[in-house]
């Protein structure tokens, strides 16, 4: 069985298309479990509605008081729902009818390889859409220009992971549920992945497995890193802005040593790690060095770019 997770705050646009593709899983054993974090609009009464038709797959929770964002939305999910495999969802995105299956069946090659004892996390491509679910690209990693392939020198600097189309095992879900920095955490499914980045193994299904849509509320959204458009704006947000995010990422490591820190193995990796996670109390030439000398560089010659003026 999967359980899948659906953050929801006022998502009536949307979601009913969302909850229909997940009806049209050619993988039929799921359950779905809702957290709506205080909709004001039509959100809950088209989770029940949905409900009704699928009276024993679905659980709604309304949190009372609200989570406060998506972050804190997802992870009280995956606190309180049981399962061998959850996976994240979005209200306003839509399913390719094998997203369950083709996640699924690597997933348990994964498993079947390496054991149920060690956290997996298994994710994909998705193809981006505009609102309409007109396509963008065919490919999100090719219109991000995000790497497939994750390293852990690049993963604690730049998320390639997203979380909409993650599937993680049980045995990932228990980290989850130590007491945690959560104000440290930069999203759900970054922890998730440096998780199991350190501790297990990371698959992916190297096709489309979703509609990506974008639209004027994204909390996130895809951006075309190759567009000159996208270089203008990251260089008018400044210095500021983009050294604001390099701190983020330092202090979430610094929160994951703090948090997992006695159960890492390799000193290599601990070490790497926890010079990352204290670096931004350090010198620009002393940063520098520490990207050049720990090949911890983001990808993308925009971003590369940025880290060296601003990192």
């Amino acid at each position: 069985m999967v359980t899948i997770l659906l953050a929801t705050l006022n998502g009536e646009d949307y979601l009913k298309a969302q909850l229909e593709s997940i009806a049209a899983q050619t993988y039929e054993n799921w359950q779905l479990v809702v957290g709506d974090d205080g909709s004001t609009d039509d959100t809950i009464s088209i989770i029940e509605e949905f409900s009704e038709k699928h009276p024993d797959q679905v659980t709604i929770i309304k949190n009372d008081p609200p989570q406060g964002s998506a972050k804190d939305n997802f992870i009280s999910l995956l606190r309180n729902s049981y399962g061998p495999y959850f996976m994240f969802c979005d209200q306003d995105d839509v399913w390719k009818p094998d997203k369950i299956y083709l996640t699924l069946q690597k997933m348990e090659s994964l498993e079947a390889r390496y054991g149920d004892k060690i956290p997996i996390l298994v994710h994909s491509d998705l193809s981006v859409a505009d609102s309409n679910l007109e396509m963008i690209a065919e490919s999100f990693f090719q219109y991000a220009d995000i790497p497939k392939r994750i390293v852990l020198n690049q993963l604690m600097v730049q998320n390639s992971v997203t979380g909409c189309t993650v599937m993680i095992n049980r045995c990932l879900q228990q980290y989850f549920l130590r007491e945690l920095p959560i104000s440290k955490i930069i999203m759900h499914d970054y922890w998730a992945a440096l998780i199991a980045k350190v501790f297990g193994k990371i698959g992916f299904v190297n096709e489309s497995t979703m509609y990506y849509r974008q639209h004027g509320n994204n909390s996130v959204g895809a951006k075309n890193a190759k567009n000159p458009v996208y270089l203008y704006h990251r260089l008018k947000e400044g210095k500021n802005s983009y050294r604001r995010m390099m701190i983020e990422s330092m202090e979430q490591v610094q929160g994951f040593v703090d948090t997992y820190g006695e159960e890492i193995d390799s000193l290599d990796v601990y070490e790497l790690l926890a010079c990352y996670g204290e670096l931004y109390y350090k010198g620009k030439l002393r940063r520098l060095s520490f990207y050049k000398n720990n090949h911890v560089l983001k990808e993308g010659n925009v971003r590369k770019l940025m880290q060296w003026l601003w990192g």
